[in-house]
């Protein structure tokens, strides 16, 4: 493949060409020849090695060229609409299953309370939600009441949920209990109203995607010993044949149910010693009723486990068959299906459903959309230095391993675009074909070892994706390095074994990048630490830095967010010893908690090494406490049903993610902001309590307001009641000062107790107010930065509900942080 860098390597700037598309920006120059990146010692150093200590300060383009279902808007399976009917009080019912939101069923005439649309999903189903639409329509267009039932038989009716339609939602969503029935029945029971009611899309849901309720499973199959282990819960028991593998075995589930699926996994325990027993052939098939059956798949089984994906497509029946042979029995610790919503599968649907092309136009949507030029402003304008770009190999090459006409066109964009503004680029290869980690933040879920490393296909299909990578980019400066294979995973509980064949591989891309470009710097991740890959002496890695992921999920409380970073930065400096190399934190998030970010970065800004937060932007919101995974959040917009919606629908769904519809996380963004330069200290200053007043909108019995200032454990401040908006929580300081956080926690003993939400309010003559904060409480102590501002009030006032009381152990405040 032809150099893209060359022509630009000869000079020691980008040339004008390159740039004029886009201003520079003022906080930085373009990036040139002599910001090349390599690593001395345990530092980076720009011209190559020689120059100035450079720590990499940024963020991750998460969910664009590499989608995951939570943060973007990779879209959601419903259940398959194959067989499918719908009738209605009124109109043409059919309407509302067509894909297409520019189409709609509706009434035709106002609401008066006995409208009803019922659909038949043809088969006994398993589901607990529905969702309906008004998207393309009327606001007003929504059911005022509704009432969702279901019915085995269509005549016997069971209510299962009822709620009321909003015109600032414009899909209606049901929850209930999973239930198993055939028809479902949605009445409109409230009005008289002028407005119709309209359905743009009627869709059904299961929830439960890895299938745990296996309460209504049976299994059965062709022979062999033992078959009630494949779905006991326990891979270290096992169905096995009694015979060599022979074409014509079958092993066979009923689900109880018809349900969606796109994915069958046959797995075994580690430690059973038939993990060689996996099928050496196999198809696998669907069926309603047991006896006529659709094939979904096809291929051939791999060490341990055998992950088998596929389209979505729906039955009561999933029948495995052997359609190899071999000396070995065939062997199953536990057989399970799912409905996956992973990069993986949104392709394998998006090509069956509209073709090569069709899929490349979906894909393009989304990629035009979730980032633009603007973003990369927003980048500088916090004044970070790189930024990780995470890759899906679906982005370079067809789900058949070939290459696609115009893989780089984004990546290229992306490298000129940032190192116009003087921000480096660091490509990291975020997903694997078959999966490098069993998590879905890996391209494709699954059991471990996942799909790629049982794959000799897979593992040369990214050694010539890195080959081509390290043709395409050797020598431009704007690279920050080869992020070879994120989070790679070869066992939940890896061992020396797993390590040493991880570590192999990497050795294999390492060598293969280094033949073509001996000079950029390669990343390798020590997922979870840096017991899981070998030391860069046992294969002779140079120029390398290796990468941690640290993420403490116990994630609502600040005392484990807290201690964690402590630990973390206490084994940096012998991290950096040990291996000799640099560590790039490429990947973390500390949830609400602005003081531990701050103190975590500039921990890191201390030992001069590099970090990245995850990540630039999240649709997720506040009330599912994901806010803070995002510089920029909360965009609850509508996402494609990937199984049903038409092209136009789909796209027109995914150009509603452009960061101008998003909310800026301005704290978070603050917090980063601040210690993006560089700065290595974190030194808060509280503000004394002497002089300090509280009032409050009412007490508990046998608590005082004082009780939440007075730095006394055993005391607190109590509403004495459930928590309800307008509550508040007054402090009077004495004097004026300048306030850059509040902190708020409720009582060691009462935990629960912590504020649901608020609303932080100054003033400085507690008459006129000012709204310097809102959000959500986080667990029993939550700070909130401000911007520092001078006030003698502080008022905080309850924003959520809960049936737990609100208590304060302690507020304090600091002038700094």
């Amino acid at each position: 493949m032809r150099r893209r860098w060359l022509a630009a390597v000869l000079t020691t700037a980008l040339t004008a060409a390159t740039l004029a598309a886009t201003p520079r920006s003022a906080a930085a120059a373009a990036l040139d020849a002599g910001d090349f990146l390599k690593v001395s010692g345990s530092v980076l150093k720009n011209a190559s090695g020689t120059g100035d200590t450079v720590g990499l300060r940024g963020t991750n383009f998460g969910g664009w060229l590499a989608q995951e279902a939570w943060m973007s808007p990779l879209g959601e399976f419903a259940l398959d609409r194959t067989g499918w009917t719908a009738t209605a009080s009124a109109g043409n019912a059919a309407l509302a299953l067509d894909g297409d939101d520019s189409t709609r069923w509706t009434t035709g005439a106002p609401m008066s309370g006995a409208e009803w649309l019922r659909v038949d999903l043809g088969a006994v189903s398993r589901f607990n939600r529905v969702a309906f639409n008004h998207t393309d329509f009327a606001a007003g267009d929504h059911p005022r009441v509704f009432q969702v039932e279901v019915s085995s038989n269509g005549s016997s009716w069971t209510s299962v949920a009822t709620g009321a339609g909003s015109t600032a939602k414009p899909v209606t969503t049901a929850d209930f209990a999973p239930v198993t029935a055939r028809y479902v029945r949605v009445r409109q029971t409230g009005g008289p109203v002028g407005d119709w009611w309209s359905v743009g899309e009627f869709n059904v849901f299961n929830d439960d995607k890895s299938f745990t309720d296996r309460a209504q499973w049976t299994v059965s199959a062709s022979g062999g010993v033992d078959v009630p282990a494949m779905i006991d819960g326990a891979p270290n028991t096992r169905w096995k044949s009694g015979a060599a593998q022979a074409a014509g075995m079958w092993v066979q589930l009923d689900l109880g149910a018809r349900m969606t699926i796109n994915n069958v996994t046959l797995d075994i325990d580690k430690a059973n010693p038939a993990t060689g027993d996996y099928p050496r052939g196999y198809t696998v098939e669907l069926s309603d009723n047991g006896f006529t059956w659709t094939q979904v798949a096809a291929g051939a089984g791999t060490f341990k486990a055998t992950n088998i994906s596929f389209p979505p497509a729906a039955g009561r029946y999933v029948r495995v068959n052997q359609t190899g042979t071999g000396d070995k029995w065939w062997s199953i610790g536990e057989l399970s299906v799912a409905l996956y919503n992973d990069d993986h599968g949104l392709q394998l649907a998006l090509e069956r459903r509209f073709g090569t092309g069709g899929a490349q136009a979906i894909r393009d949507a989304h990629e035009d959309t979730w980032i633009t030029e603007a973003d990369f402003d927003n980048v500088a304008a916090l004044g970070l230095n790189f930024v990780r770009l995470p890759i899906a190999w679906t982005t370079l090459l067809h789900l058949d391993g070939t290459w696609k006409a115009d893989p780089w066109s984004k990546i290229d964009w992306t490298i000129d675009q940032l190192a116009d503004r003087g921000i480096y680029t660091m490509l990291d290869l975020h997903t694997l074909p078959g999966g490098g980690c069993p998590y879905a933040s890996c391209g494709r879920q699954g059991p471990n070892p996942n799909g790629f490393w049982g794959s000799a296909a897979y593992q040369d299909w990214v050694e010539d994706i890195w080959e081509a990578m390290a043709t395409r980019y050797e020598g431009n400066p704007a690279v920050a390095g080869y992020d070879l294979i994120n989070e790679p995973l070869v066992d939940g509980a890896e061992d020396a074994a797993d390590v040493g064949r991880k570590s192999a591989y990497y050795d294999r891309l390492y060598d293969a990048v280094r033949a073509i470009d001996p000079d950029h710097v390669i990343v390798l991740g020590a997922f979870y630490d840096f017991s899981k890959i070998a030391p860069p002496s046992t294969h002779g890695w140079t120029n390398v830095v290796y990468e941690l992921h640290p993420y403490q999920m116990q994630y609502q409380d600040w005392n484990s967010q807290d201690q964690f970073v402590t630990d973390q930065l206490n084994t940096l400096a012998g991290l950096l010893t040990n291996t000799g190399v640099p560590v790039l934190y490429g990947e973390y998030s500390l949830y609400y908690y602005d003081d531990v970010w701050a103190r975590w970065m500039a921990g890191i800004n201390a030992r001069r090494q590099s970090w990245s937060n995850w990540g630039y932007k999240v649709r997720s919101t506040d009330d599912d406490g994901l806010g803070y995974w995002g510089l920029y959040y909360n965009r609850p917009a509508p996402v494609p049903v990937i199984n049903s919606d038409v092209p136009g629908t789909f796209v027109e769904k995914l150009q509603r993610f452009a960061t101008s519809t998003f909310t800026p996380n301005e704290r978070l963004s603050a917090t980063v902001a601040k210690y993006a330069g560089g700065l290595s200290a974190f030194a808060p200053v509280a503000i004394g309590r002497t002089g300090w007043t509280a009032t409050a909108s009412g007490t508990g019995g046998g608590d005082t307001p004082a009780g939440g200032i007075d730095g006394d454990s055993a005391t607190r401040w109590s509403s004495g009641a459930a928590q309800v908006p307008g509550q508040w929580y007054r402090i009077d300081l004495g004097a004026v000062r300048t306030i850059a956080m509040v902190t708020v926690q409720a009582p060691a003993a009462s935990e629960a107790d912590y504020m649901r939400g608020y609303r932080l309010e100054f003033s400085l003559d507690g008459s006129a107010w000012k709204t310097v904060g809102t959000g959500i409480g986080f667990g029993a102590k939550r700070p909130i930065s401000v911007e520092p501002q001078s006030a003698r009030y502080v008022r905080i006032t309850q924003t959520g509900a809960s049936g737990f009381w609100w208590s304060i152990d302690e507020v304090t405040m600091y002038s700094s942080y």
